[in-house]
């Protein structure tokens, strides 16, 4: 036995409440996914608000109508709202409540005037428009999820068009003033489509909030909390993956690092790592990955770099730290780094190994007094040859600085 007009709307309202109550359970899970609570209003708003219109339905009360009308809507505009703070991370209060009110005044005014037909002609048009303005924020981000994304716009766009026959009819009869609530194919259709619609679109959402979280925490996992660059097991993890060689790696330590912590404070130090980590961040953001291996010790792989790019760029990390200027417990100070620079010419990367060399090469510039750069012994020949000064000859201070003893 089929069920009647009034039985979709009460399903529509049940799934509605069900799936505003799934949205707010997801929500104090993750407090921090607030498009969920804006969600759950515009969920339960288009649930009650088709409570309110079926029961307009029954006695068509022009003040009963508008007041369920006006909750749909309002329900509606939260929906956008929530797709826009996906997307942007910033509920639209402002045009949420244009959006709402506008919407409201164009159905409300007529209704209460006793044009029923009128108003239901308004909040057909006023739902589709809304509707299609979500299906297009989401489309603006699709980027994120190149297949549930363009999916969700279609479910978006779907529900809206569903609107547009059920206003069709009614211009057609031109019947401003009804004794009954529309009840024919459009109507059906329309109640049907947003039924299905509304699981889907409930479904989707959810996905792509828990995939975004699954994202969020690989990346907490992967991040050192101070500086915002990898941390070393995810350079392993990225090295064990689909970085191959040939490659030089880079492996930074912070001179008198203890001492400044001791003078300065502690939260001086912090800012020189933060500082620093801004620099190696800076200095490879499109060929390398940037590590803090723990404490002060950083590290810079270039796949595909030559020694001598890689010697370079350590070299500039080096000299552009030099000139920051810190203020601590102790006063104003500077900071400097050491480096050593080690290269691999294999296309599998061993790593171990490559860390090795290069940490042989830090201690050397250490020894020979710090705010250097060395490069492993293996290399030191390839490099002289490789990297001649500009006059053809070679300064002492920087093959004492290039070199690893």
């Amino acid at each position: 036995m089929p069920l009647d007009y009034h039985s979709l709307l009460m399903a529509f309202a049940l799934s509605g409440c069900g799936l505003a109550i799934t949205f707010f359970v997801s929500w104090l899970a993750s407090r921090t996914e607030r498009f969920l609570i804006a969600w759950t209003f515009g969920v339960a708003f288009m649930a009650l608000g088709v409570l309110v219109y079926s029961w307009y339905a029954r006695t068509m009360s022009p003040a009963v109508g508008a007041a369920g009308y006006t909750i749909l809507l309002a329900g509606l505009a939260f929906v956008f709202g929530a797709g826009r703070e996906f997307r942007t991370g910033i509920l639209p209060w402002r045009s949420m409540a244009i959006m709402a009110t506008a919407s409201s005044l164009v159905m409300a005014v007529p209704m209460l005037a006793g044009y029923n037909g009128a108003a239901i002609v308004m909040l057909n048009a006023a739902a589709t428009i809304i509707l299609l303005i979500t299906a297009w924020d989401y489309w603006l981000g699709r980027a994120e999820a190149r297949l549930a994304i363009p999916l969700l716009t279609a479910l978006y766009v779907l529900t809206g068009l569903s609107f547009v026959p059920c206003a069709i009819l009614l211009l057609q009869d031109g019947e401003w003033r009804l004794s009954q609530a529309p009840s024919n194919w459009a109507e059906d259709l329309n109640i049907v489509v947003c039924l299905i619609t509304l699981s889907g679109i409930g479904a989707l959402s959810l996905a792509l909030n828990q995939a975004r979280l699954a994202r969020s925490h690989k990346r907490d996992a992967e991040t050192d909390p101070l500086t915002g660059l990898l941390n070393r097991r995810a350079l392993l993890s990225r090295i064990a993956g689909d970085i191959k060689g040939p490659a030089a790696l880079v492996v930074f330590d912070m001179d008198h690092f203890k001492t400044t912590n001791d003078v300065h404070g502690h939260p001086a130090g912090d800012d020189v790592l933060r500082s620093f980590g801004k620099i190696l961040a800076l200095s490879c953001r499109s060929q390398g990955l940037a590590a803090r291996l723990g404490g002060e010790e950083f590290a810079l792989l270039l796949p595909g770099a030559s020694l001598v790019t890689a010697a370079k760029l350590a070299d500039g990390v080096r000299k552009r730290l030099a000139k920051r200027h810190f203020s601590g417990d102790g006063g104003a100070f500077t900071s400097t780094t050491s480096a050593g620079v080690a290269y691999s010419a294999d296309v599998v990367i061993d790593f171990d190994a490559l860390l090795r060399d290069a940490d042989k090469a830090l201690y050397a510039a250490k020894r020979a007094g710090r705010d250097q750069v060395a490069v492993s012994a293996d290399d030191t020949e390839f490099l002289a040859h490789s990297w001649p000064s500009q006059d053809g000859r070679r300064d002492a201070a920087d093959l004492v600085r290039l070199k690893a003893g």
